[in-house]
């Protein structure tokens, strides 16, 4: 149980910890560590391979006039459909009856539709097609994302929160590594790349509903009434946690930090080539070298979820990981060179690997109620998905203003700052 939330009516301490007992000793970890490695590291492949370097690309060989301004509209409106769909189907998802349990349903459909809307981008040959089309597929890709996160809630006890949390984070850091790297090789045949990237994000979810234990049928369990009609439940998950600070700040943090972190994990390629002035193919292979870099420092997060457990603590881990990634966003601005780059890879993606490892952990700590789980996990869990695409949006709109990535770096540091603040002022997790 977390800190926040209560013992059931009439339950003893002792019915709660036997409770607990037994649900560890049922819990098949290595099983579900296998799904969740599994799904991020496949689906961050595909994700990365178009975030970072497919899309970028395509944008540009469209001929667009000005394509650091279109990607950062593109991404910026994507952020708020992503963000408002992750709440909606978290709180659908709530409410969801069948054999296969409230969540596998979403997630096998938004696999269908996002395998669809991922091939779809890279036929496309007309810039507004690819942007309604990418905006489509945040629809697709959080009714894959939000029931995962939710079965951390549903089915993870609290003892090992940390670890899957961790292998959460280092899938999704070493994912996001291997696809930068992947994506590079493909920025000449950026067709095809958006075929491998929707493929691998199919499997992805497959091999998740297949490798961990199936969830037990609820059609017919009860389940608690918010209002008298899907509609009155559509507008109830929109009704944010009232009374609830520590889930607050949590998100802040969240937003925060991912925000800074995505203001250049976004526009790596084009900080490349724009910033430390390399032609497309070099900036490429840089960008390649830059995600092995990604690749050795993702390792590092498989060791910060189990030692997070250990030692019950979760704030010291969040304000590690700020930190690392203020030193990242440091190094481009003394060392306006490939090598400074390297520096920034490094530190940056340390410092996204252990927050990843971490935050998961954090976030199901400061739930008000596990009832509503499914809900309240969509609005921090937006923090997620808003951040990346507003991240790389703010960029686009600085510099597009300035004509320079120049002040993109001091912006990331005030952010992350600000991020520290947040959770350590966290009363409810130690």
């Amino acid at each position: 149980m977390s800190n926040n939330e209560a013992p059931a009516t009439g339950a003893t301490s002792e019915d709660l910890q036997k409770e607990e007992s037994e649900e560890v000793k049922n819990f098949n970890l290595p099983r579900w560590l296998a799904g969740y490695l599994a799904f991020w590291i496949i689906m961050s492949i595909g994700f990365a391979m178009v975030s970072q370097i497919l899309l970028p690309q395509k944008i540009k060989d469209l001929g667009t006039a000005n394509p650091t301004a279109a990607l950062g509209t593109m991404t910026a409106v994507g952020s708020i459909i992503a963000l408002v769909a992750n709440i909606i189907v978290g709180a659908l998802s709530d409410l969801t009856k069948s054999k296969f349990g409230k969540r596998a349903p979403w997630l096998f459909w938004g696999a269908w539709f996002t395998l669809a809307f991922y091939l779809l981008m890279g036929y496309i040959g007309v810039l507004v097609g690819l942007t309604i089309t990418l905006w489509l597929s945040k629809l697709s890709f959080n009714m894959m994302n939000s029931p995962i996160y939710s079965t951390v809630s549903d089915r993870v006890p609290e003892k090992y929160r940390g670890t899957i949390s961790s292998a959460i984070g280092f899938g999704n850091t070493f994912g996001l590594a291997i696809g930068a790297w992947v994506g590079a090789k493909f920025v000449t045949s950026v067709k095809l790349g958006f075929t491998i990237s929707a493929i691998l994000m199919f499997v992805s979810a497959m091999l998740f509903l297949v490798i961990i234990p199936r969830d037990k049928s609820n059609k017919d369990e009860p389940i608690a009434d918010k209002g008298e009609s899907v509609w009155h439940h559509l507008v109830y998950s929109f009704t944010p946690p009232l009374h609830a600070p520590d889930f607050w700040k949590a998100f802040c943090c969240r937003t925060l930090l991912l925000l800074a972190i995505q203001m250049l994990a976004g526009y790596w390629l084009y900080i490349c080539q724009d910033y430390i002035g390399l032609p497309k193919v070099t900036a490429a292979k840089v960008v390649s070298t830059l995600a092995i870099l990604q690749m050795i420092a993702s390792i590092v997060a498989m060791f910060v979820g189990p030692i997070s457990d250990k030692i019950h603590r979760r704030k010291p881990m969040v304000v590690l990981s700020a930190g690392l990634a203020i030193i990242g966003f440091i190094a481009p601005m003394v060392m306006r060179s490939v090598q400074g780059m390297y520096v920034a890879a490094l530190f940056v993606s340390l410092g996204q690997g252990i927050f990843m490892a971490i935050d998961q952990a954090l976030n199901v700590d400061v739930l008000p109620s596990k009832e509503n789980a499914g809900k309240d996990l969509g609005f921090i869990n937006a923090a997620t998905t808003a951040g990346q695409s507003a991240g790389m949006a703010l960029t686009s709109a600085i510099v597009s203003a300035t004509g320079t990535y120049t002040y993109i770096f001091p912006i990331a540091i005030v952010m992350a700052a600000l991020s520290v603040v947040f959770v350590l002022s966290i009363k409810s997790v130690k």
